[in-house]
């Protein structure tokens, strides 16, 4: 029997290892190859010329990451991880406009399935993106079209830990059950959701959606970093820019940029914008947007102003072609109506006109101010400066008024109405089922509500007050002039007329700021529990939900719980149920009501006055786009 000698079996072993380790690094290397594959079913971060994302900027600049990184820009799109999602979407179990949907998880995937009631569920569709942060987020469905995307037609309601309907999250028609269309993300919303985004239309309803970054991240605001990177390896170069205050010019810093050129950095996303033709919207779609900070202006778009005289022919096309467009998103005046788009309102405050505000004078967007709160605060309050939450945000500017706030409010100078925001800036844009400040900087006026329905910061605080007892303070401290009005103006408090017969709007307005704590302060509670549980069986979702909001911070109802989204004999049960609750337990018998709140005696609506204000509500379908 032939003996194979040692070092033999030790070649061998030699030659079977590297032929092993040959083959492992094959697939290895082949598993690599197929997971290094981009996805083909969404959106895809691509190789944008220019572009090095935030990753890059990290290692130089590592107080301004993290505060970045802790801050919902970063979070305004995803990509669909278990750890990014709002909920457990395995427990799903929905069901909406006849059909229910189910959640499933594979690994780290997510899926989602859908049948027609009675029907059998069809194929899984992937969860791939999610849109929003803090507030509302958004899950988007792969459809089978390449990278185009299919909205989930529920919302999660962060703060209720809640699913709605997407419908019902936003200030639309009950009538429209469906909103965002098949590919709205890509023809839409990833404008401003992520860096540098590129639709990229193919044909019919088909999209090759590229960015370079998902959400909003730091070459959004800086411009490309490529050649800043590349430039700054040499420490020379770094080191002579630091013995001198001039600006690096391979990057942008919007704090050393003049006002408007600062506060447009921020209105490429934050503005209601249009195209100033079709070109450049094509332009826009397959390359994205050729602004860059430090512009004077958008490029392919310009910020849309009704009133103001700027790309005439423009608007004129249009109002002639969305006859909604301007009503949908601004008051009659031109003042932006919808939340997220407040550099509309900055651009047209007189304090712009002075060349040196801007949306930093207020905020700021890496957590660096002396004195700054904790970054999860800071992340929640807006990413405003230390102060700037208080009067010190206008007596930066305005200090001669410090030395005598009450002299200029006629208010308390520790009270709401001595407060600058609450006349100046007051709740009147509405987005995300809430009322949130106007950042148009202007003074109450009783011609604001009469001309164009809005409604002005006194009425907003006093609403248990007529929009007469308004026009007699504002002529008398400010020589404002009287004017003729109608005798529901002289008679009813202006806020039972928004939130009986005004638009939608309004009435959401409305329903949101009787839950005001300073508002309720002012005008008393007792009399606002009969209008918010009326406006709970609004036909509008958002006004319902603001209601029911405003109503919990009151007491008795504290507690309250209630499905908004519910069908109208269930909500009717509901609100009936706690209006007797109000009626019976928590009524003081010894209250008395003004008349002008148009209850009787005892609580009760005046039915005389009610119904005639109910039969001139303006029903006008509204949609606030926001």
């Amino acid at each position: 029997m032939l003996k194979l000698s040692r070092s033999w079996w030790h070649g061998f072993f030699i030659i079977a290892t590297i032929a092993g380790a040959g083959i492992l690094t094959s697939i290895s290397l082949r598993d690599f190859r197929t997971e290094a594959l981009p996805p083909e079913n969404r959106p895809i971060q691509s190789e944008i010329p220019g572009y090095v994302t935030s990753n890059a900027c990290r290692a130089c600049h590592v107080g301004n990451y993290t505060s970045w990184h802790g801050s919902f820009h970063r979070t305004m799109t995803q990509v669909a991880t278990p750890d990014c999602l709002p909920d457990d979407m395995t427990k799903l179990d929905l069901t909406f406009d006849g059909r229910e949907y189910k959640g499933e998880r594979d690994g780290d995937k997510l899926f989602v399935r859908v049948r027609s009631e009675g029907g059998s569920y069809g194929e899984p569709q992937q969860v791939v993106l999610l849109t929003g942060s803090h507030t509302l987020q958004i899950p988007w469905l792969e459809t089978g079209q390449d990278r185009t995307l299919q909205q989930f037609p529920f919302a999660y309601i962060v703060a209720e830990k809640m699913w709605a309907p997407v419908t019902q999250t936003f200030l639309i028609p009950p009538n429209l059950k469906e909103y965002y269309s098949l590919g709205a993300w890509n023809g839409a919303c990833m404008d401003c959701h992520v860096t540098q985004g590129q639709s990229r239309f193919v044909e019919g309803n088909r999209w090759d959606s590229q960015v370079a970054e998902f959400g909003v991240a730091c070459e959004a605001c800086h411009s490309e970093g490529r050649e800043h990177i590349e430039r700054n390896r040499n420490p020379l170069r770094r080191f002579k820019l630091h013995l001198t205050d001039k600006t690096d010019p391979t990057v942008r810093n919007p704090a050393r940029l003049k006002g408007p050129d600062s506060a447009l950095d921020c209105g490429q996303c934050h503005s209601v914008w249009a195209f100033n033709n079709m070109s450049d919207k094509i332009d826009f779609n397959r390359h994205g947007s050729a602004f860059r900070p430090g512009a004077h202006d958008l490029a392919q778009r310009f910020v849309v102003q009704p009133q103001a005289a700027d790309h005439a022919e423009e608007k004129d096309f249009i109002r002639r072609t969305e006859p909604d467009f301007f009503r949908s998103r601004f008051w009659g005046d031109g003042m932006v109506r919808v939340t997220g788009r407040e550099f509309n309102g900055v651009q047209a405050s007189p304090c712009f006109r002075g060349g040196e505000f801007s949306c930093i004078s207020c905020h700021e967007m890496h957590l660096d101010s002396p004195g700054q709160t904790s970054l999860e605060k800071w992340a929640r309050t807006a990413q405003l400066k230390p102060k700037m939450d208080s009067d010190a945000a206008c007596l930066q500017c305005h200090q001669t008024m410090a030395t005598n706030i009450s002299g200029h409010t006629h208010h308390v100078a520790d009270s709401s109405g001595s407060r600058c925001y609450n006349c100046h800036m007051p709740r009147t844009t509405f987005g995300l089922l809430h009322a949130m400040r106007s950042h148009q900087v202007s003074s109450p006026t009783v011609v604001e509500s009469i001309n164009y329905g809005r409604p002005n910061a006194c009425n907003l605080c006093h609403l248990d007050q007529t929009l007469a007892w308004t026009a007699q303070k504002l002529e008398a401290w400010y020589h404002q002039p009287m004017l003729q009005l109608s005798s529901d103006d002289r008679d009813i408090a202006a806020a039972v007329q928004w939130i009986v017969k005004g638009d939608a709007g309004q009435r959401a307005l409305i329903a949101w700021g009787m839950g005001w704590e300073s508002a309720q302060k002012t005008a008393g509670r007792d009399w606002i529990y009969p209008y918010l549980l009326y406006s709970m069986s609004d036909p509008y979702a958002a006004v319902r939900f603001d209601a029911w909001k405003s109503l919990q911070t009151l007491p008795g109802f504290s507690d309250f719980s209630f499905t908004y989204t519910a069908t109208d004999d269930s909500i009717s049960e509901v609100t009936a149920r706690a209006y007797e609750k109000w009626l019976r337990e928590i009524r003081d018998p010894a209250v008395t009501y003004q008349p002008e709140t148009a209850l009787d005696a005892d609580g009760h609506f005046r039915q005389d006055i009610f119904q005639r204000l109910r039969s001139e509500r303006d029903d006008k379908p509204i949609i606030l786009a926001e």
